[in-house]
């Protein structure tokens, strides 16, 4: 190679050397700068150095914080992948897989000839698993602000939901009921976050509470499960499952919510389902047939219906119930409300109204009113009498108009009384004067007095609940010489007996227990039970004598053919019967009662009416009774 070549590019000098970018004539230039090939660690007049030598302390200090990190590695992962070997493969496996509980479907409930109350319809439910949720807060807003914007709820209503989830890892529905539109609208807005799932649910349908809104206050409805509900009577259940709430659809909730189950599924690492590893089918609910009959109560809402219209009221019971068994058949309470608005999303508009009502339409008044009863009391007076031997079935008592006790008097409602009274004229006509010397006695006469009194009405199931299938059942109330001591700071005074006699002062019932009281007499003398579901029952015990039962069958019978109910007595089959006057407010009407059997010979049913504030039971309920009546006669005698 030439020594004459100038050039700056990089070349061989005569000894194989490798210049630098300079003139391969100037050696002297590049005497620190060029690498021989006979000796590459060394540069020529001038030693290569790397830097100063480290301190021999911190060169063993840095071995050894090397050689403790790695013993804290190793022995963090002995503790791991041994120690706790089965909790993290535990937390590995359900970082992996996913179970979600599958609702079982709910319980069909049914009237007694199979017609369909209460159904499930199918939705669409947007669903969520907390867990795979954005970490950071404004992503997770973001996304629930999304589904909130969509579905018009709030991102606190989710946020409140998913805080109550125990089990962040399962799916939970967060949304119910979404409309088609909406459901597709998310499907698509949501593609992006695996967290949302739309799936496909269901709600109750009650098919016939539109036209019939009196089955409403039977049937109930479903919501969603409260905190203390989860925490107490549903252990195990999910914070956003659905319960019956009200009538059937909560006392026979755990035989029409059957039994969950389940469904496993692979995930990857964003949460999106890869296949299902397990599938447990749910167990579907009961169905639940009950003893009302469809028929017979549309006509009962439609009978006490008009008669609250005939009479210019607005609120009223209507009961009919079997005394053999104590099926109910129908009970209608006014006014009531259509459980489908519960059903699915609740309009917070629509619940407010009805709250706000001040006929109080939610109320069922049939097993949870308390009123006065008025004179349907006095057949049980009249047997407890008869039974304790305090009078005989000839026994009278002259009716002058009333009785004076000091400066009070106690009127009966006939001015001048009704003469000379026995037991069956005194049902029949209703004789308050009979009553107040029977029950709470005379200076010449000792009656059944308080303490008996109360014995009795507690034995025909009075001031205590008599059992019904149904939540929300009040037990009225009876008084007595204690409790108004203690609440009254007042001694028991024989006007206090004069009154609860003819069901006034402090006495106070429930329509149901009216007909309960009636169908004791009318199966004759027998304890019952009322009940909704389809059941095979029998008869309690005997709790009165049968000679004092027939005296007052005698005189309720009475009571129509000649007496306050006699607007009956032209029916097809004899009917048997006991009008009601209660008085509650000296500035409100009275209540208007009238509670009966029938056929009086072979009694198969018992109908109970009350038109609160509807002034006369002979006037105003006794219409609504006949045409209940009629509509028993042709829906269960002439269907044989």
């Amino acid at each position: 190679m030439s020594h004459e070549k100038d050039s700056s590019m990089f070349g061989w000098d005569d000894r194989g050397a490798y210049g630098l970018g300079v003139k391969f004539e100037d050696k002297a230039a590049v005497a620190h700068e060029v690498y021989y090939e006979d000796d590459l660690l060394n540069i020529r007049d001038q030693r290569l150095y790397l830097g100063p030598a480290i301190p021999r302390h911190r060169y063993y200090a840095l071995m050894a914080a090397v050689a403790l990190g790695s013993a804290a590695l190793l022995a963090r992962a002995f503790w791991m992948q041994g120690l706790q070997r089965e909790t993290y493969a535990a937390l590995a496996e359900r970082n992996r897989l996913r179970s979600e509980s599958v609702v079982p479907s709910r319980g069909i409930i049914r009237d007694r000839r199979g017609v369909v109350l209460a159904e499930n319809v199918p939705t669409f439910d947007v669903t969520v698993t907390p867990v795979d949720l954005p970490a950071d807060q404004s992503g997770r807003r973001d996304l629930l602000g999304r589904l909130a914007r969509v579905t018009g709820m709030s991102i606190a209503d989710f946020e409140q939901d998913l805080a109550s989830s125990t089990a962040p890892e399962r799916r939970m529905v967060l949304v119910r009921d979404v409309p088609y539109e909406t459901a597709v609208a998310l499907r698509i807005g949501l593609a992006d976050a695996p967290a949302f799932e739309i799936k496909s649910g269901s709600k109750r349908l009650y098919p016939l509470s539109r036209e019939m809104p009196s089955l409403s206050h039977v049937l109930g409805y479903v919501g969603r499960i409260s905190a203390d509900e989860l925490a107490d009577e549903f252990k195990g259940r999910r914070p956003t499952d659905m319960v019956g709430k009200t009538g059937v659809e909560a006392f026979y909730e755990n035989a029409l919510y059957g039994e969950p189950g389940e469904r496993v599924t692979e995930v990857d690492a964003q949460g999106r389902e890869k296949r299902t590893v397990k599938q447990v089918a749910p167990v579907p609910g009961d169905e639940l047939k009950l003893a009302l009959d469809a028929d017979l109560q549309r006509a009962t809402e439609n009978a006490l219906k008009q008669g609250l219209d005939k009479a210019k009221v607005e609120r009223g019971v209507a009961i009919a119930m079997d005394p053999r068994d104590g099926s109910v058949l129908a009970i209608a309470s006014w006014p009531a409300y259509d459980n489908n608005i519960f059903s699915g999303r609740v309009s917070s508009t629509v619940y407010g109204a009805l709250l706000k009502d001040e006929n109080k339409p939610l109320l069922a008044r049939a097993w949870a009113g308390v009123y006065p009863s008025g004179s349907t009391i006095k057949p049980v007076y009249a047997a407890a009498a008869l039974a304790e031997g305090v009078i005989t079935a000839h026994a009278s008592v002259l009716s002058t108009g009333g009785i004076r006790i000091g400066s009070s008097f106690f009127p009966d409602w006939k001015a001048g009384g009704h003469g000379m009274t026995d037991v069956r004229k005194a049902i029949a006509w209703s004789v308050n004067t009979f009553f107040y010397t029977v029950c709470g006695g005379t200076d010449s006469f000792k009656g059944l007095g308080i303490e008996r009194m109360v014995v009795w009405l507690q034995k025909f199931g009075l001031g205590r609940r008599l059992g019904l299938d149904m939540p929300g059942e009040l037990p009225g109330f009876v008084p007595s010489p204690t409790w108004k001591m203690e609440k009254k700071g007042e001694r028991w005074y024989v006007g206090d007996s004069y009154n609860v006699s003819i069901g006034q002062g402090d006495l106070l019932v429930t329509p149901l227990q009216i007909a309960e009281t009636t169908a004791v007499i009318a199966n004759g003398g027998f304890a019952v039970r009322p009940h909704l579901a389809m059941a095979t029952t029998t008869l309690g015990e005997r709790i009165v004598p049968q000679a004092a039962v027939k005296v007052v069958q005698a005189g309720m019978r009475d009571t129509v053919i000649y007496g306050s109910g006699r607007a009956l007595a032209d029916m097809p089959f004899a009917v048997a019967g006991k009008t009601g006057t209660a008085q509650w407010r000296n500035d409100k009407a009275n209540h208007a009662w009238f509670t009966a059997y029938a056929p009086a010979d072979n009694p198969q049913v018992v109908v109970t009416v009350l038109l609160e504030e509807g002034v006369e039971g002979s006037s105003t309920a006794v219409p609504v009774a006949r045409e209940m009546f009629l509509a028993w006669d042709g829906i269960f005698r002439r269907r044989k």
